[in-house]
This record gives structure tokens, sequence and C-alpha cells, in this order.
């Protein structure tokens, strides 16, 4: 990897300049994360309204080799970071104090969430954190409110709600297009066969639930227009103490109730199905949609089938841009970090009923809120 200093370069000068009038300048820390290379960079190289001016990766410095690791040698193939024109670091905290950033992308694991987002709010950044801000229902809160003291935005990277196929589908189940509803069934599961994966660590990822468990949850709490009034859970727990499976019962009241499966042990699996007195909809890749996902089928009682289009687009992209509208006071947040903590509250529930409460943060971390 071509390697810049942090201080801003002519090159990078003049390219700000050709930059669209108005576009937000971002920073990445964390830039080899698998997610970042695949989607979210893409997405801002691709936004009008943004522009990637600098980014911190461990492999800058030679702490990462793509060359000698093929899996991450996959993640970075996609996107080429250095032809971006950004300035590139091995130290996170080059970004967060340059001062062309105007927001950070932190795509790093879930258990350093909360530092790189409070370092970014006292330096004046916006912030666009991963999913889940953090396992930890608290710490989420203290992020939330960090930020709102800074007067910076904070979003969680939550994609799939930008896509108008799933937005449509949780719309007309919560405006009764289904009729009443009674039943809901959200999965996702994959096979996550590398040990020293961060998200088995107990600090630094916390489990498939953390990992996976907002894109079950949020369409199931959306289409209710409510939290649950209870819930059953159970999980194989590992010998760390980390949710490798964990199955969900969700009662909502009034005759509603939901499942759900996540899980890093199970084969490939995406569905979300709501259920109710006049329709169901059943879609698979539900979770990850992409442009050619443009629209669904709604089976009625009477036996007919009716298609709703909806159109594709790339939900990063569509994530992005709502984001860098918020910043420049364009738009509301689509998505409230109330929710995302909410849902962070929702899976804490149901990790203790299952009995696999998340580790207690370990002394000395500054993360006890």
């Amino acid at each position: 990897m071509r390697r810049r200093s942090s201080a801003p370069s002519e090159e990078s000068a003049k390219q700000a300049m050709a930059s669209p009038a108005g576009a937000v300048r971002w920073g990445v820390v964390g830039a080899t994360a698998t997610i970042g290379r695949l989607a979210v960079l893409p997405a801002i190289a691709a936004s009008p309204t943004s522009q990637l001016v600098a980014a911190a990766t461990r492999a800058a410095a030679g702490l990462d080799d793509p060359a000698s690791d093929p899996e991450l040698a996959a993640s970075m193939a996609p996107f080429d970071l250095a032809a971006t024109g950004a300035r590139i670091s091995a130290h996170y905290g080059d970004v967060i104090d340059d001062p062309e950033v105007e927001a950070v992308y932190i795509p790093l694991p879930n258990g350093l969430h909360a530092e790189w987002t409070f370092r970014a709010a006292a330096a004046g950044k916006h912030v666009l954190c991963e999913k889940p801000l953090s396992a930890y229902p608290a710490e989420a809160r203290a992020m939330r409110d960090a930020c709102a003291q800074a007067g910076v935005v904070l979003a969680e990277a939550y994609m799939t709600a930008f896509h108008p196929r799933a937005r449509a589908v949780v719309d007309l189940a919560a405006s009764g297009g289904f009729g009443a509803l009674r039943f809901a069934h959200a999965a996702f599961t994959f096979p996550l066969a590398n040990p020293d994966d961060h998200r088995w660590d107990p600090v630094l990822g916390s489990g498939a639930l953390a990992d996976v468990g907002v894109y079950c949850l949020a369409p199931l709490v959306a289409a209710a227009g409510r939290q649950p009034v209870d819930l059953a859970a159970a999980a194989r727990v590992t010998s760390s103490g980390v949710d490798a499976s964990i199955s969900a019962w969700l009662d909502f009241g009034d005759g509603f109730g939901g499942a759900v499966e996540c899980s890093f042990e199970a084969p490939e699996r995406q569905v979300l199905e709501l259920v109710g007195t006049d329709a169901w909809v059943s879609v698979d890749r539900a979770f990850t949609p992409g442009t050619a996902d443009t629209g669904f089928d709604v089976h009625h009682r009477d036996g007919r089938m009716t298609r709703v289009e909806t159109g594709g687009v790339d939900p990063y992209r569509a994530m992005i841009d709502a984001f860098t509208e918020v910043v420049r006071a364009q738009a509301n947040p689509e998505r409230s970090v109330a929710e995302a903590v909410a849902l962070l509250e929702l899976a804490d529930r149901l990790r203790i009923e299952a009995g696999a409460p998340l580790a207690p943060l370990p002394v000395g971390t500054g993360r006890h809120w």
C-alpha cells in the first residue's frame, strides 16, 4: 500500500478544490475493515455529497500485511484506497486530528467503537459508527451523550433500513397492509469459521446477537410499532461466554409473536417473514439487499399474489447520502440513536434470558458507564 504523511498535501488540496461544493469531508479509522472496503468506502467515493480525505490503517505501518493474509487481501481488492488521494496513516489519531476531516467513519471491532467515538466527538467530528454502536447499552448511551454535548451527529451504520424494499415491507406491515399482525420470523445465520475473528471475543465482539441481531430485531419492532411485552430466549454459549447461536421469541401483545434466530454456526440464511390476518410476505436475502432487489410479493388470504415494486439501490450509498444531509442540516435522521439504543437494550434482555449475559468490562478500560 502506498504510504503518505498525515500532513495535507498539495495533491489533496487540489482534490478538495475540485470536489463538489458542500461535500462532507470524511476520514476513516480502521480502513482495512472488510465492510468498509467492500461497501462503505466505495459508497463514500461514489457519493457527490462526500469526499474521502484521510484514512488510517495498521497496514500503512506494515502491522497488517495483505499479501500474507488472503482474507484481508480479498477484503481490500474491491476498493483502491490509495487511488482516492486520501492521506493514509498508520495512526488512528491522525484522522481525528486532521483539520480537513468533518466526519469519521468507524468500522473497528465493537469494543473499540466507544473510544474512537469519544475522541471524534471531542475533536468536533461527526460520527458514523458501524453497528452495533456498542454491545453494551450503557456505553452506547454514553456515546450518544458525548456527541450531543459536542454538537455533532452520531449515527449507527445499519444500512438495511435505507433500502426501499426493506422500508416498504416494514411500512406496509406497520400500516395494516397485512391485516392485524400475528406471526413474524427473522433469521440471519452464517458460519464464522475463523476462531481468531474478533466477533468471538467477549469484549471486542460479544457474539452473534451483537453482530447480526439488529437485522432481525429492527424490522420486527418497527412493524409492531412497539417493544415486546414479554420474551424468551435460548443460546449456545462458547467457553469464553459469548453466544455462538441464539434463538428468541418476542411477544408484542395483541396476538403478535415473533421468532428470531442469529448464529455464527448455522448455514448461511437470511429470512424475514411477516404474517397478518389478511396477507403475508416472505423475503429471502432480506438484510443485505442491493440494486437488483426491486420488490416483493404479497400473498393474500384469498389466494391472490400481488407484486409491490420498490426499486433497488445501493443501501450503503443511500445511508451515506442520508448522513451527509443530516450533517448539512438538510434533513432529520431517518433512524435515531434512540432507536439504536432501544434495540441494544432489547438484545441485552435476550442475552440475560438466554443465560448469556455480557461479560463485565475489564477494570481500567475506561468503559464503565
